[in-house]
């Protein structure tokens, strides 16, 4: 694959975390969400929520903006360590409703690392 490629399933990796994320940006939004969810949430999980949501929305506008090799390969490496998160709070017996957001995060990671790794 060329960086065509990589651009290409960095970009879409990109508009997949900001729409899955930009509820979380804001607390009001951010407890909409959980209600919605239906997970209960505290004054401080809602601010680890927020904190989450607005990283993880900044870093899908810069590879948007800039959707560089590199980039797309650290954002692999952490689709990888979220999904082992993911996968370690489904074992803790956390919500099964996690195991979605672990299988998109497995399908992101594994697009991204197939456009990094063929040329």
């Amino acid at each position: 694959m060329t960086q065509d490629h990589v651009t290409r399933w960095g970009k879409a990796g990109a508009a997949y975390d900001l729409v899955a994320s930009i509820a979380f940006v804001t607390p009001w939004t951010g407890a909409l969400a959980l209600d919605l969810l239906g997970v209960p949430h505290s004054s401080q999980t809602l601010l680890f929520s927020t904190l989450f949501g607005t990283v993880v929305v900044m870093w899908s506008i810069v590879r948007w903006l800039r959707p560089e090799r590199l980039l797309i390969a650290a954002d692999t490496a952490g689709r990888a360590l979220f999904s082992l998160w993911f996968a370690w709070a489904l074992w803790q017996g956390h919500s099964p409703a996690l195991a979605a957001f672990l299988a998109l995060e497995l399908f992101w990671g594994a697009a991204q690392l197939r456009a990094l790794l063929r040329r």
